[in-house]
């Protein structure tokens, strides 16, 4: 969906990913579009394995050797991402758009120093030299707040604490001033406390260097301040997409409410269990049939279970895949299904 100020910095158009196996192709991504304009914010959210982050990864040639790009196109600045040379990928990688990993202790070297791994873009896009990239590389650290760190560079990623390794992580992202900055659950396996702070840091990068964010994630409530639009996915499908706020109060997917519902509130009853969503994501080893999300919908009827919906248009700017989604009425909707 094209952005209301012109053309999107970044445009995701019916994108198809397959991962061959012993037991046949896994459906890993079923015809997902989505647009980032210029100095946006979009969150990516679903469940594990919903596709999230093969999606993103296929843009930037990282998908392993068993999975393929089927289908699709991805523009930026013009140019279909997925028919580009593997040089021409290379100097968009990185430089133009860039990625935080979600484990910082496996995406980092062990065996080289933080200020090595900073340096080697800068090098390799920039064209500095060793000292010249050294410096930059220890203005980038006290920009995402690494105390002392001209002392920072010369330390090895084990001897860092998790959340100053994701900091290392996205001052690598940022070494080259990206137009696209793409963040894969970058708060996942660190404390509350740590969390809000790489949230924060985002937030004052973003605002500050003007960058579009792709933000991955599989929680809600982690994105409520940080980005403009959501798209909900779900076994490799786009079943959602609205403006943050109207999807928290507005939502006309089942699947979306599920995930509301299952979120703690601040001033909620304190003696009551949180609702889950029952059941499991599908098997993506056989094609889809009918919604994905079917047969764990408490909404669902005998035509969703055969006939799969396309996004319709809610309101401007909000699409649902849901045969029923006149029925919903956001969170707050409280009547049983018929």
């Amino acid at each position: 969906m094209p952005s209301a100020g012109g053309e999107p910095l970044l445009e995701v158009r019916d994108l198809v990913v397959r991962f061959d196996s012993e037991a046949g192709a896994i459906h890993a991504v079923n015809g997902v579009s989505w647009s980032l304009p210029s100095g946006g914010a979009l969150a990516l959210v679903g469940e594990s394995g919903s596709g999230k982050t093969v999606g993103v990864l296929s843009l930037l040639g990282l998908l392993p050797p068993t999975g393929r790009v089927e289908a699709g196109e991805a523009f930026f600045e013009g140019r279909d991402l997925l028919r580009l040379s593997s040089a021409e990928l290379r100097d968009v990688r990185g430089n133009k758009i860039a990625m935080i990993f979600q484990d910082p202790m496996t995406s980092l070297n062990p065996v080289l120093s933080v200020g090595y791994q900073l340096a080697e873009g800068l090098r390799r896009h920039r064209g500095l030299s060793r000292r010249q990239a050294r410096a930059r590389a220890a203005e980038l650290l006290e920009l995402v707040g690494i105390p002392d760190p001209r002392t920072g560079l010369d330390a090895y990623p084990h001897e860092m604490s998790g959340g100053q390794r994701q900091r290392v992580m996205i001052a690598m992202a940022l070494s080259c001033d990206p137009a696209v900055l793409i963040a894969d659950e970058p708060t996942t396996a660190l404390d509350v406390t740590i969390q809000a702070q790489i949230v924060d840091l985002v937030k004052k990068l973003q605002a500050e260097l003007g960058m579009a964010i792709v933000w991955i994630t599989h929680d809600l409530a982690v994105v409520a301040g940080l980005v403009d639009r959501v798209a909900v996915m779900y076994a490799g499908t786009l079943l959602e997409e609205a403006p943050v706020a109207v999807l928290y109060a507005e939502s006309r997917h089942p699947y979306t409410l599920g995930l509301l519902r299952s979120m703690p509130s601040v001033d909620g009853p304190t003696h009551l269990r949180l609702p889950s969503i029952d059941g499991a994501p599908p098997d993506l080893r056989a094609p889809l049939q009918g919604c994905p999300f079917a047969p764990r919908c408490s909404w669902a009827v005998d035509k969703c279970r055969v006939e799969r919906p396309s996004l319709e248009v809610v309101s401007p700017r909000h699409r649902s895949a849901c045969w029923r989604w006149r029925e919903l009425d956001g969170p707050g909707v409280t009547k049983e299904p018929t």
